[in-house]
């Protein structure tokens, strides 16, 4: 006959298998196993689903074609090609990027995310292909007057963001006293028409976009950059992917330190600018 002693031991392994047991079979079942990595997805199905916003010259749309165009679309089609699969760009607005890479709506944002630490928070930052700063397009006829960034940080400046974008942040913290106009749009450039109806002073946005759209001479007729030869707030900026995968994103970390290295990503930009103007 068994001990009182080994009775009380057996019963409590068997209670503790049961419970062991229990627990087992409420956890889902991605619980269990690891997630599969959006690496393998991609080999399995042949597709890289990348979320894409609209921002010169990084991504942005043809008005009359509706193709994509720009420095992150070619860069997902060369990583495709030499993948040997399909790229599928999936276009969200500023507002909902991180809501919908978190929520798997794609593999990866395939647009141009500027580093900022609440959006880090979220989303999985992959190596930087580039850094970029920031300007203000305002009325050349004005009422208020700006001589330097500074100037903006009053509450009687108005400012144009996209919203949900890295700019609106970086809005809010380097001008806490201004007035922040948060525009859910399709495309930076139409902050800008908030600037010419007098709702704004000024549209923030990235110092490329600026410049370009101020090559057209309509354009530069009524408006002018606030601070010509600066580059505010310059920051590093590239693709993010969801937290918890290291797989891809060692693998998207590789192929942007080749593209930063090869010297391919600053001959996308130098040609973006130099010879191609998405709003001529």
């Amino acid at each position: 006959m068994q001990s009182e002693k080994a009775v009380k031991m057996e019963a409590n392994m068997k209670l503790g298998s049961l419970v062991a047991a229990t627990v087992l079979a409420l956890l889902p079942a991605t619980a269990l196993a690891q997630q599969e990595s959006a690496l393998d997805k991609i080999k399995k199905s042949g597709v890289i689903k990348a979320c894409i916003a609209q921002l010169a010259p990084e991504s942005f749309k043809d008005a009359k074609t509706g193709e994509w165009h720009g420095v992150t679309i070619d860069l997902l089609t060369e990583l495709a090609k030499w993948m040997k699969v399909k790229f599928e760009p999936v276009e969200v607005k500023w507002d909902i990027a991180v809501l919908a890479l978190k929520r798997g709506d794609c593999d990866m944002f395939g647009g141009s995310f500027v580093f900022n630490a609440p959006r880090a928070m979220e989303v999985n930052y992959i190596y930087p292909f580039y850094k970029k700063g920031v300007n203000f397009i305002v009325s050349k006829s004005g009422k208020q007057s700006f001589a330097a960034p500074e100037d903006f940080n009053n509450p009687r400046a108005t400012i144009a963001v996209v919203a949900g974008s890295g700019d609106h942040e970086t809005a809010r913290r380097m001008f806490p006293k201004a007035n922040i106009l948060a525009l859910s749009v399709n495309s930076n450039i139409q902050l800008i028409e908030s600037v010419r109806r007098g709702d704004a002073d000024a549209a923030y946005m990235s110092t490329f976009t600026v410049r370009w759209w101020l090559a057209i001479p309509e354009n530069a007729a009524w408006a002018k950059i606030a601070f010509p030869g600066q580059d505010l707030f310059s920051s590093p900026n590239g693709w993010a992917v969801r937290y918890g995968d290291p797989d891809w994103k060692a693998f998207l970390d590789g192929f942007s330190q080749w593209a930063v290295s090869s010297g391919t990503v600053q001959a996308l930009y130098d040609t973006y600018f130099d010879r191609t103007n998405p709003f001529k």
